[in-house]
């Protein structure tokens, strides 16, 4: 056994239709990001009043609720996809853009049963030895382009249902030996877009193009295990422990007039759309990165502050709604994202 590097570790995510069940790693489930483990062990301590003792004699492990934070850079098939499929719950089969060209879209929705899937994930502590986390649940991930040009970036916490040392279904040689189909990492450049217009509005076209320097994009839908006698050991399956809650936060490079102050104070709804795009598949379409909101509304005024002696930004933050009917251009009531890769089977199969 020997220690290993941070770079030299391999890590694996992928999709486990059952609970408790771990997979086994392969072509595509290879995972780059920064791993943050916890097994989160509630501590029961006898009381000790009237024991006669200064500290302590005892104390007693309660319940274990294993989390994996990552942090990663964002790809058009780096996993970044399948971690956003697993959170909103629906990922259907892709449909190919350009025949016989390999660009495929994904489409992945939201889905009002969570968690509707889960992953496998497992990395390399040593060179002899894995931590694996049969099956976890993406509770929340953070989308975030800090500046333009700029590369995404994302964070997710997975809550899993235990932790295995020993006897683990991928151990070092299978997570090894896991590949990236793509590591092509989604960047955002000057020529992307943002789009937003009021929800009562046509379908969002050039017109809407509005000018943002930065943004961060939080999608969290709580979820929690509850200690239960069940005649097994082991958490059982998690259930949702709270409402779901989107938000945008756009950032602008100058305050040219008071549209969102007035929107603010009026509850004006909106719908918006992020669209990057990356480089061509074969001689078809692009990849793209494009989420969009059928219905968003300014949660707090504006932040504009006068601090600095040149420019000073505004940000604006969003919370996402649920849209009472699909907007005109849009296939959804619910957030969603649609992702064009060269991925021909669905993120979730």
């Amino acid at each position: 056994m020997a220690a290993i590097s941070g770079i030299n570790t391999s890590a694996m995510i992928k999709v486990a239709t059952t609970f408790g069940t771990a997979v086994t790693a392969g072509a595509g489930n290879k995972l780059a990001a920064e791993i943050t483990p916890s097994f989160n062990a509630e501590e029961i301590q006898a009381r000790s009043i009237g024991s006669g003792a200064s500290i302590p004699a005892d104390i007693y492990r309660g319940a274990v609720k294993p989390t994996v934070s990552l942090a990663g850079d964002g790809g058009y098939r780096n996993n970044l996809d399948v971690l956003l499929a697993c959170l909103l719950g629906t990922a259907a089969a892709p449909t190919e853009v350009t025949a016989s060209q390999g660009d495929y879209k994904h489409v992945i929705t939201w889905n009002t049963t969570h968690p509707a899937k889960y992953l496998t994930f497992a990395f390399e502590s040593t060179s002899t030895t894995v931590l694996e986390m049969p099956s976890c649940a993406v509770r929340s991930m953070t989308l975030n382009v800090d500046s333009v040009p700029g590369i995404l970036t994302y964070s997710a916490e997975l809550l899993a249902n235990d932790v295995i040392l020993t006897g683990t279904t991928n151990d070092n040689t299978e997570i090894d030996a896991a590949t990236f189909t793509d590591t092509t990492l989604i960047a955002q450049e000057f020529s992307d877009l943002f789009r937003i217009n009021v929800s009562s509005a046509g379908a969002l076209s050039g017109s809407d193009n509005f000018s943002i320097t930065s943004w961060t994009m939080t999608v969290a839908r709580p979820l929690d295990f509850i200690g239960e006698i069940k005649g097994s050991s082991g958490n059982g399956t998690p259930v949702e422990s709270g409402d779901p809650e989107i938000t945008l936060s756009v950032t602008l490079k100058q305050l040219d007039d008071h549209t969102y102050y007035t929107a603010f104070n009026a509850g004006t709804q909106y719908k918006c759309s992020l669209d990057i795009q990356g480089a061509q598949i074969g001689s078809g379409t692009n990849k793209t990165f494009k989420s969009l909101f059928p219905k968003v509304q300014l949660i707090k005024e504006p932040t504009y502050a006068v601090t600095e002696t040149g420019v000073n930004t505004v940000t604006l933050d969003f919370r996402a709604l649920k849209a009472s009917a699909n907007p005109t251009g849009m296939s959804s009531t619910y957030p969603y994202f649609e992702i064009t890769n060269t991925l021909s089977t669905s993120l979730l199969a």
